[in-house]
């Protein structure tokens, strides 16, 4: 079974199970939001977000924002601060992640875009990275060694971005996945 068939069987059996009275279909006012990492595995429920009931009511409001390493991503911030209203963020990154590895492994990521794009793609790419491009790359990537380290830099970054007003309350944790604590690094009402 293909992973579309696996999309559609599941989609059947959550219709089946829904309740479609209860199915959130308005837009709910929130000043909560949570910037995460993309890694299915940083587990929510750690911080009370426990996004929907077995039979599709919706248990929170908190807007979750995933991208990879748990990077604020200007667009969303700004439609989630001046439009839904976002008055705190947490970001939470996450021990082992990704952008973690990408720092550790760079040159594998070299080596898998020489082996797996055409000259052509290649070449496109290295002139969007710039030269030196292994260090180049490792900035665009926002590769990190250390999650603590970084999301005290993610926090200052979005604090510092022109889309962002004086009065958010930025907050920055980490979740550590083989525990499921979660750690706060960034106080953001004492920031």
């Amino acid at each position: 079974m293909s992973w579309l068939e696996e999309i559609r069987e599941a989609n059947s059996k959550f219709i089946e199970k829904a309740d479609i009275d209860v199915l959130p279909t308005e837009r709910q006012p929130c000043p909560y939001a949570v910037v995460t990492c993309m890694d299915p595995r940083v587990n929510l429920e750690a911080a009370g977000i426990q996004p929907f009931k077995p039979n599709g009511e919706l248990k929170s409001q908190v807007r979750v924002i995933r991208t990879i390493g748990g990077m604020g991503e200007n667009r969303s911030l700004v439609v989630g601060i001046h439009l839904a209203g976002f008055k705190e963020i947490a970001v939470i990154m996450h021990t082992d992640c990704g952008c973690s590895l990408a720092y550790h492994k760079v040159d594998k990521i070299i080596e898998n875009m020489e082996a797996n794009l055409g000259a052509k793609k290649l070449e496109a790419v290295k002139n969007i990275i710039g030269e030196p491009f292994r260090e180049n790359l490792l900035e665009w990537l926002y590769a990190f060694q250390d999650p603590r380290e970084a999301v005290k830099k993610e926090v200052e970054t979005v604090k510092d971005s022109p889309f962002v007003p004086e009065t958010l309350i930025i907050h920055g944790l980490v979740y550590d996945l083989p525990s499921g604590s979660i750690e706060i690094v960034v106080n953001g009402y004492e920031a």
